[in-house]
């Protein structure tokens, strides 16, 4: 039960675990707000079985998914959180601002694939997923191309580009030259729902301690380069990672959502009719992280929590990968 619980979203009553029941979900919300009908259904269903089979290691051509971090749980929750942001974003639109319901549809679906370019290719058997931490945008946004082009939104599939909103470090505006109106809007959406659907995790502060962590070293994003050529790390060791956290959101993941996206996260306040328990499991998780900080004690964070991948490479169980000063 308390495994299951761990993979409940930010409101408790959507299992992120399961992809039908988020497709489930997501499609009550966008019949909700486009109306029954309005929209290919099919193709929201089958593409979630796709991105199911896709990280099973069940799709031709692909590997299973190998990360605990970025697994098949995050992507389904960056979908649900797409489609309320995209919900509440119509609610307060009048006439020509609104989305049309394949765009709806399309938002959904790159928040769904935003991560497919982690999954490793038959031929990249020597590979672990974190090793493609600087190209996963791009092929992400490659695959996406692709099997829009197949699908009802064809003639959308140029909009997969988009995904790149979801890359942290260049500027935004020059990641979205040439989009404007309601795909800039779709963009900042799902920049905005890739941060939302981690920080909101109820397990965010596990996740990031047991699972992201070891992504971030076998990546190579736990150090940089120095202009003299040396080796700096980012974070000591799991524990330091969560000692940043705090920091990290006020001089990141705030600008980002407030400046570079535009605010959009308000919109899920028109979703939730006036709440908003995303900003609430945010705060929750930011208590619990300064918390812990100021004891300076890992031993406060629960157990290790449920990933969607059950073929974790045995890297991810070989702790610590860096040696951790004494506590």
């Amino acid at each position: 039960m308390r495994g299951a619980r761990s993979l409940l979203d930010a409101t408790n009553t959507v299992s992120i675990g399961d992809a039908d029941a988020v497709a489930d979900a997501t499609n009550r919300i966008l019949e909700k707000c486009f109306g029954a009908g309005s929209f290919d259904r099919e193709l929201l269903h089958s593409s979630f079985t796709l991105v199911g089979r896709l990280f099973a290691g069940e799709h031709p051509g692909y590997l299973v998914c190998d990360m605990p971090y970025h697994d098949l749980r995050h992507s389904l929750d960056t979908a649900l959180v797409m489609a309320r942001l995209i919900d509440g974003y119509q609610r307060e639109q009048r006439g020509s601002g609104a989305f049309a319901p394949e765009y709806g549809l399309l938002g959904v679906l790159l928040g769904l694939l935003h991560d497919t370019g982690y999954i490793r290719r038959t031929s990249e058997a020597a590979l672990c997923g974190p090793q493609l931490t600087a190209e996963h945008e791009s092929r992400s946004v490659e695959f996406t191309r692709n099997y829009l082009r197949t699908t009802s939104l064809a003639d959308h599939a140029a909009l997969a580009s988009l995904i790149i909103a979801t890359r942290f470090g260049p500027d935004l505006k020059q990641l979205l030259a040439g989009f404007e109106g309601p795909a800039m809007t779709l963009g900042q959406m799902l920049g905005s729902a890739d941060l939302l659907s981690q920080i909101s995790d109820r397990c965010y502060l596990e996740r990031c301690y047991y699972h992201l962590y070891p992504e971030l070293v076998l990546g190579g994003g736990d150090r940089v380069r120095t202009p003299d050529g040396q080796e700096q790390l980012l974070y000591r060791d799991a524990f330091d990672l969560l000692r940043k956290t705090p920091r990290f959101y006020e001089n990141v993941v705030r600008k980002r959502l407030n400046d570079d996206f535009q605010q959009v996260v308000r919109h899920l306040t028109a979703h939730f009719s006036g709440a908003d328990p995303f900003a609430e499991a945010i705060q929750r998780n930011l208590d619990r992280a300064a918390h812990m900080v100021a004891e300076g004690r890992s031993s406060l964070l629960r157990r290790e929590p449920m990933t969607t991948t059950r073929h974790l490479a045995a890297i991810y169980r070989a702790r610590p990968l860096r040696p951790a000063p004494g506590r």
